[in-house]
């Protein structure tokens, strides 16, 4: 067997989180959402988009979060705030999660372990993202172009996902990071 690990586990820095809620009927929410962001609103199911430090993931047809480096995401709501009209909601869950990222040539078995969710390829390619249960918890599993997948998990069931994860990645090799 190999020294190279099969599975990576990384556990990324703390970001900022907003929930955002609104109406694309709605005049200007679209524009207004992007100039504040910096990214497009993903509209398609499953999709996330980024630029630069900032990612949208779709979450619902009206819904989507917001990630941003820790410290940022008061200014953002700010700047949303200021610039969206209309209903709509934002809500600061960045305490709330906790970031990992999975990598490796058996990730897709780990994965397939954990959730029922089809994470082969051609199902799930880079830019896709979707809510599952994950380790029996819910996370937002997103495809990186590296063929890396994040996972963004409530803080509360982080340490049980992380010691899920190096159960299930056992038999491969895991390289904590």
């Amino acid at each position: 067997m190999s020294d190279d690990p099969g599975v990576v586990l990384h556990a990324l820095s703390p970001r900022g989180c907003l929930n955002l809620r609104g109406d694309l009927r709605e005049a200007g929410f679209r524009n207004a959402t992007a100039t504040a962001t910096g990214v497009e609103l993903p509209l398609e199911p499953r999709t996330w988009r980024f630029a630069g430090d900032t990612a949208v993931y779709w979450l619902g047809p009206d819904e989507w979060l917001i990630v941003v480096p820790a410290g940022r995401e008061a200014d953002l709501e700010r700047g949303l705030r200021d610039t969206l009209a209309g209903s709509f909601s934002i809500v600061d869950t960045s305490g709330a999660n906790c970031f990992l990222n999975l990598s490796g040539p058996a990730v897709g078995r780990v994965l397939q372990k954990s959730s029922p969710y089809d994470f082969h390829p051609r199902n799930f390619p880079a830019g896709r993202c979707v809510q599952t249960v994950f380790a029996k918890a819910s996370a937002l599993v997103a495809g990186q172009a590296d063929g890396s997948f994040d996972l963004v998990v409530r803080r509360s069931y982080a340490d049980y996902v992380r010691l899920w994860i190096e159960d299930a990645a056992e038999e491969y090799g895991l390289a904590r990071r």
